[in-house]
């Protein structure tokens, strides 16, 4: 029996079991990897494609036999994981492949089976796209993006020799099919205690919507009840209908991926700066701009870092307990994971609907995030260009989920609070924020952060079902 609309919104309450997948068992075998969890490999090589004039059927073909070869579904993805944590034995090369809106068209897919959200219709170089995000104008865009892409191979593994290999050899096979517009080698980034991080040295990938039920007790075994805030999500956030799937529960997602360049030697001068300016050290400074220290603790909770960089305490790294500083006296409005996961403050403004409703509207904006690190691997070198974050990310609704969260939440200055300032490392353009003269005090004081992240390019894609990509030369 399919699934019906009641399960996709209600969130069962130990998570999707892969092991024990009931219900869900044609979904996790239909939808690829990457999606519901992050693959776990800590080295990706991403290959944006142009296909080549005349070559259909043939592209199709190869796109098909890739997807019997390298394409790991979600089910499979959740066996090698298991594989890994009991008996050490690596899951080997992943691969994903997504689809533009530009490459259905080129593979002849009909319009009406061409997945429907509008911003990918569209494409992040559209007029109206770039204006509403802020973006910089296509022509300003790395070379390899100002030419819009039909597909994006994700390829992926912890060995650099197989992945080379696999990369190798997928290269030789699309050398008469398609044009590689672009190749972005990225990498987990991680500090001394392990923890992933990204150029700027903070813990990165913390508080992310939980589907998966070893995720979900993994966080519960780690001091929470989700008392603070609840981390599990609804599969609707993040799946939709595969409309060319072959099966009664054939879903996909949209992806948005964009090239973030960070210059880690200007948001140290500007974190000093800061530090200046309010008079307070240059750790707290830092905290102020992200919400966090760099080993995780929020700012809400603490203005030093915690005592102990390698704690797993669910409650402790994931509560910014914003409902303890509703006037933002520790973690400004502007903070960037603040801006970007309001946590209910849209539900204490004057013309809220209530708290309760405002943060369940807040929640159906979440995101998955499956960004990885690109460029320089020492931060301590204070790269200028060259390195950053490939942003990737999954969802039901690009409109209503990332283009949202940047273009009404990250970069006003009035969100969530008249003249609070835009994000000062997202944030487009950069502006004027306000920044507590002390932390918990109610003095604060107007700096303009210089916006140290420049978007190099990007585009949306959908992940399409496997048994739309394991029969494509038959359509």
């Amino acid at each position: 029996m399919a699934l019906t609309e009641e399960d996709l919104k209600t969130i069962p309450q130990d998570g999707i079991d892969p092991e024990n997948p009931g219900k869900y068992q044609t979904l996790l075998k239909d939808l690829q990897g990457n999606i519901l969890n992050g693959h776990g490999r800590d080295h990706i090589v991403h290959l944006f494609l142009q296909f080549k004039p005349g070559q259909v059927n043939a592209v199709k073909q190869w796109i098909q036999n890739f997807a019997q070869k390298y394409v790991k579904s979600a089910e499979q993805q959740s066996n090698e994981a298991y594989e890994y944590r009991t008996k050490k034995i690596s899951g080997g090369i992943f691969a994903s492949l997504y689809l533009s809106c530009q490459g259905y068209e080129y593979l002849q897919i009909k319009p009406w089976k061409i997945p429907g959200d509008q911003p990918f219709r569209l494409g992040m170089q559209n007029v109206d796209i770039k204006g509403f995000l802020g973006d910089p104008a296509p022509g300003d865009w790395e070379p390899g993006f100002q030419q819009k892409s039909d597909a994006l191979l994700l390829v992926a593994d912890d060995n650099l020799t197989d992945l080379s290999k696999a990369i190798n050899d997928i290269c030789s096979e699309l050398s008469q099919l398609s044009k590689i517009l672009h190749r972005e080698d990225g990498f987990i980034l991680r500090n001394a205690q392990k923890q992933i991080i990204e150029h700027f040295g903070y813990v990165d990938g913390v508080s992310q919507p939980l589907f998966l039920k070893r995720n979900i007790a993994s966080a519960k075994a780690n001091n929470s009840d989700f008392s603070k805030w609840d981390p599990r999500a609804p599969l609707n956030a993040i799946l939709v209908k595969d409309p060319n799937g072959k099966t009664e529960d054939s879903y996909g997602s949209y992806l948005v991926c964009r090239k973030l360049e960070q210059n880690v030697q200007k948001f140290r001068e500007e974190v000093r700066n800061l530090a200046k300016q309010l008079d307070i050290n240059e750790t707290l400074a830092g905290a102020l701009v992200v919400g966090r220290f760099e080993d995780g603790t929020p700012v809400t909770l603490s203005d030093l870092p915690s005592q102990s960089a390698t704690s797993t305490n669910y409650n402790y790294f994931n509560n910014f307990n914003y409902d303890l500083d509703t006037q933002a006296t520790k973690c400004p409005f502007h903070t960037h994971i603040r801006k970007v996961n309001p946590r209910g403050d849209t539900g204490r403004v004057e013309s809220s609907p209530g708290f309760d409703e405002a943060l369940k509207v807040e929640r159906m904006h979440r995101i998955a995030r499956r960004s990885v690190s690109f460029g320089e691997q020492d931060c301590s070198q204070e790269p200028t260009t060259g390195s950053g974050l490939l942003f990737l990310c999954f969802q039901a609704d690009i409109e209503n989920q990332f283009n949202f969260i940047q273009s009404r939440w990250a970069n006003p200055k009035h969100f969530v609070q008249v003249n609070a300032g835009p994000d000062p490392l997202i944030g487009q353009p950069e502006g004027i924020q306000k920044w507590p003269k002390e932390w918990g005090g109610s003095k604060t004081e107007e700096y303009g952060f210089k916006l140290p992240v420049k978007m190099k390019g990007g585009e949306y894609f959908f992940a399409p079902s496997l048994s739309f990509l394991k029969n494509l030369a038959r359509t």
